[in-house]
């Protein structure tokens, strides 16, 4: 189970106990610091008026709820000793005018964690304090009945596994107090000041303020809808808050007093809520006209870590008499080294430098929010016009990522089939405790990508990952090069936090550095490069493939003719598949000197294939060095090409049109496809589209008729090769012919069901045989066009397990009269069909139901007349299949029992004698035959089924 509220009594026994004499409370929060495993520090905070009887509900203690079971009383913190408040404690801390805070703090260690709910959701404690009285007079709860409301505020701490697993989590630190002041028509503007100390995602969300866990106050309007448009304001009344910023905004206030909203605030950590937090958040509108200061705001930004972020930060006022004061607050003050800002005053423009230098130990992947407040000294004639300045604000948020620094410095050197890879040593953040080490990523050809100065990670810019796991050197080699192709490498720093159990699966706050810069190099060409696997003639026994590659080249990186000296050969490889299974060897070449091997000739058609059913793949491996002069056979083998396969087509069928779909295993690039379609008039191979992925359909066709396709690949090896090979590299596909049919189903028809039970509701019916009658529409769409008849489906009991029990023979025939013998009760369904006998969806299920009918006469005459000398219901009866009857005499005993709905009672008792005249009782159950089985009702419609009976045999 849950851990929810305990019942409200205790706690609202001790509230009680205390003094509750006049009203007092305004606003609050409650925070939790987490100190060990389920062991949290809290601390109520509220915000009370203190003025006049106020004083006499002051709290030196409170009691809080810990969503255990158990609860604690836990004394006030905060502020100096002395007097004006109750008991021994500080007395809490004056803030504005009339407004005290109050800070309360206990810990609790909680003895174990919720366990999930029955359908498998995390468990969690709700931490509530609640308390009488609210301030009276709030405009938007109770109509401004407030005063006899409960004050309520809670946190709710999610429990998504052991403390191990998951790790700990505080609740964020709200920097800006829960009362502010707002002016008639000037819009409004704050926030809540969210410090996270684990850097987690904050949600905001405006919410009605409550009165216990369950129940929000009575009659709670958001401040936007309490008052109408003041004719006064210029904006329009509205009030909202930024669910990822917080920033909120109440634009404009349009009447005077006191109004309360909530504001619930989600904590997530990789997209996982942990908790919230629920702040009851009060707004004092004075009547003064004081429009706010304005700040002046730097974009958005990021900063690498290890750098210095610095801004200028400035503010104006209208009210050139107004002093302003700049200040700020945020997570990064927190840190050490600090971020730096100073708050300063002045008048009536001012500007303050901000400075922050990060560290890595900083990096994480949520922007740091960083406030900037300016407020003014106006002097209002508001409630306490001897008090303090009632200060007009502007609040905005900066949001700033601190990003992982680019790797440094990264080269690389072609080497025999491999590229190895070095960078600077060591790396900038390295020992930051959240660095997990490096990732090498590779994309073909040479890089134009220009990272932006907040743009991190590689993914969506054509790089592949080529490390599975991040590795800890400084250098790496890739062995996966394909001789010819050119590629761009670039590497990036890798950081995540992990919980204390420091299981890896469970990381979280992952964050990738600035990309480090490109290198662009040529694979070694030591080896043969392959250039076409192209389809010259399809057919299922005398296929043919053209394969072609391009020598090695010779010098630096690439073979070396000393090392690896003639003569040299080339074996030519067939594998089936894309995948290059069961290879054979199928041509063998053999040259004498490095200088007799054709440049770009080397050639083979393989033929006597089946190039119609699957595509087929081809290797080169290339041998030099043979073991004595004269020898016949190698054993040094420099290497292989990587496998080419042919394109290969597949067509699927759809109604008027084909859906062509081609793949292939190749080592070069791919970048188009010319997909050609035979013309039936010429029987020339016609150009149709150019595609840049691996499918295409052709539209517009005509049905049952044969269209042949074929595809041609454009591809290329990388760019900076020097021209050595041929580009494009133009590859076929083999010929596919096929036909498009319809294939989609027609759209399901409408349908409806009628019968007569609605003409013979309550009275009889004399039929045996029943109709219902169905009739059906089609929508006035292109999906009913194809549509030529219908299958009508039948099920007696239920509206599933239906069975076929006609069909039309036209599109036009839309109605259906099915006839039934002693019930009418069933489900229905219609199907269109179309002329390639492909059926649609059922239609709407549509379900009727017998209209049972049974009423039994009070009086028959059993004298042997032939009329009426049975007892039966009255004509017409239906659907009643069996009854429960007992008839008694005036003393209560037997005298006649049935289960036949016809009953036919003829006036004898149990032995066979004429009961004598008179009044005789029964009592027992019909059975209404429904569709969903049999419905038992007392008979004569009395509640336990009784009736009378005369029995008359005199005249």
């Amino acid at each position: 189970m849950k851990y929810f509220l305990k019942s409200l009594l205790p706690v609202l026994f001790c509230v009680c106990c205390q003094q509750v004499m006049a009203t007092h409370y305004r606003a609050g929060e409650i925070l939790y610091q987490l100190l060990g495993p389920l062991n949290y520090g809290v601390t109520v905070i509220t915000y009370t008026k203190i003025s006049g009887q106020s004083i006499l509900a002051d709290r030196d203690s409170v009691t809080v709820d810990w969503g255990d079971g158990t609860s604690s009383i836990i004394p006030r913190i905060n502020g100096p000793y002395g007097v004006g408040c109750q008991g021994a404690s500080p007395c809490g801390e004056l803030v504005l005018t009339d407004v005290r805070k109050n800070e309360y703090y206990g810990v609790h260690q909680y003895a174990g964690a919720p366990p999930p709910d029955a359908h498998g959701n995390p468990g969690f404690f709700v931490l509530q304090f609640f308390d009488q009285n609210r301030l009276g007079g709030i405009a938007n709860i109770a109509q401004g009945n407030s005063v006899n409301i409960t004050f309520y505020i809670e946190d709710t701490l999610f429990y998504h596994g052991s403390f191990e697993n998951i790790g700990g989590y505080s609740s964020p630190v709200l920097e800006n107090p829960a009362v502010q002041y707002a002016f008639l028509c000037d819009t409004f503007r704050t926030n809540p000041e969210a410090v996270d100390p684990d850097g987690d995602s904050l949600d905001y969300h405006l919410v009605p303020c409550k009165q216990d866990q369950n129940d929000v106050v009575p009659q709670f309007l958001f401040p936007d809808n309490y008052c109408n448009q003041n004719p006064n304001c210029v904006l329009h009344n509205s009030c909202t808050i930024d669910a990822v910023t917080g920033n909120f905004t109440w634009s404009d206030p349009c009447a005077e007093g006191f109004y309360n909203v909530g504001i619930l605030i989600h904590k997530y950590r990789h997209g996982v809520c942990l908790g919230s937090m629920l702040r009851d958040f009060q707004i004092i509108v004075l009547p003064d006209h004081n429009p706010p200061p304005k700040l002046i705001m730097p974009r958005d930004t990021c900063v690498q870590a290890g750098s210095v972020l610095k801004a200028r930060i400035c503010a104006t006022d209208s009210n050139h008499n107004d002093t302003l004061t700049l200040s700020s607050a945020g997570l990064p003050y927190r840190f050490t080294p600090p971020a730096v800002f100073d708050s300063i005053s002045g008048k009536p423009e001012l500007c303050q430098n901000f400075s922050w230098t990060t560290t890595c130990d900083e990096i994480q992947l949520q922007p740091y929010m960083i406030y900037f407040k300016a407020e003014d000294n106006f002097t209002s004639a508001g409630p306490d016009p001897n008090g303090d300045p009632y200060h007009a604000q502007d609040i905005e948020t900066w949001q700033v990522r601190v990003i992982p620094p680019p790797v440094l410095n990264l080269t690389a050197v072609a080497n025999h089939q491999s590229v190895i890879l070095n960078w600077q040593n060591p790396y900038s953040c390295s020992t930051s405790a959240n660095f997990r080490g490096f990732s090498v990523w590779r994309r073909v050809g040479c890089d134009p990508f220009v990272p932006g100065p907040c743009e991190t990670g590689l993914a969506g810019t054509g790089y592949v990952k080529l490390t599975t796991g991040n590795i800890q050197t400084y250098t790496y080699t890739d062995n996966t090069v394909v001789a010819g192709q050119t590629y761009s490498y670039r590497v990036l720093a890798e950081f995540y936090k992990l919980p204390p159990s420091g299981i890896s699966t469970l990381q979280y706050d992952n964050q990738e550095s600035v990309p480090s810069n490109e290198v662009c190099i040529n694979a070694p060409i030591d080896i043969p490069v392959i250039l076409n696997a192209d389809v010259v003639t399809t057919d299922a026994v005398n296929g043919q493939i053209y394969v072609r590659w391009a020598k090695p080249l010779a010098g630096g990186v690439n073979l070396d003719t000393l090392q690896d000296h003639p003569p040299y050969r080339f074996d030519l490889y067939r594998g089936q598949g894309f995948n290059y299974s069961n290879p054979v060897l199928i041509n063998s070449s053999t040259f004498t000197s490095y200088y007799s091997i054709p440049d770009t000739s080397n050639n083979f058609t393989d033929a006597g294939i089946n190039t119609y059913n699957a595509p087929w793949s081809y290797k080169i491996y290339f041998y030099a060095t043979p073991n004595t002069v004269g020898a016949t056979s190698y054993t040094d083998t420099i290497g292989s090409t990587p496998s080419a396969s042919s394109v290969y087509l597949t067509i699927h069928s759809s109604d008027q049109s084909l859906n062509l779909h081609w793949n292939y295993n190749v080592p070069w690039t791919n970048d188009s496809f010319t997909v050609y379609r035979q013309n039936h008039l010429t029987s020339l191979w016609d150009s149709i589209a150019i595609a840049y992925v691996n499918a295409y359909t052709d539209t517009g066709l005509t049905n049952d008729t044969t269209y042949c396709y074929f595809v041609k690949s454009w591809g290329e090896y990388g760019d900076t090769v020097g021209g050595k090979f041929p580009r494009p590299l133009l590859n076929r596909s083999q010929r596919v012919c096929t036909a498009p049919v319809d294939t989609i189903p027609p759209c399901p028809p409408a349908l409806a069901v009628t019968n007569e039970c609605n003409l013979y509701t309550g009275q009889a019916w004399n039929t045996t045989q029943y109709t219902n009658h169905l009739k059906w529409t089609l929508k006035q769409d292109s999906c009913s066009l194809t549509s030529v008849h219908y299958h009508i489906y039948f099920n007696a009991n239920d509206s599933s397990g239906f069975a076929l029990i006609d069909s039309t023979t036209a599109k036009t025939d839309t109605t259906y009269n099915h006839l039934l013998s002693g019930n009418i009760a069933g489900c229905y369904a219609v199907t269109a069909v179309d002329k390639a006998g492909i059926e649609s969806e059922l239609s709407n299920i549509v379900c009727v139901d017998n209209c049972p009918y049974y009423v039994l006469p009070n009086a028959f005459t059993p004298d042997g007349d032939g009329h009426n000398d049975y007892f039966t219901p009255f004509p017409g009866y239906r659907f009643v299949p069996k009854i429960e009857m007992k008839i008694f005499n005036r003393w209560g005993e037997l005298v006649f029992e049935t289960t036949d709905p016809e009953i036919r009672w003829n006036g004898n008792d149990l032995s066979g004698h004429a009961v004598s005249d008179g009044v005789y009782l029964y009592s027992g159950y019909y059975y209404e035959q429904h569709i969903n089985g049999l419905v038992r009702k007392p008979l004569s419609g009395a509640k336990k089924g009784g009736g009378f009976i005369h029995v008359i045999r005199g005249k």
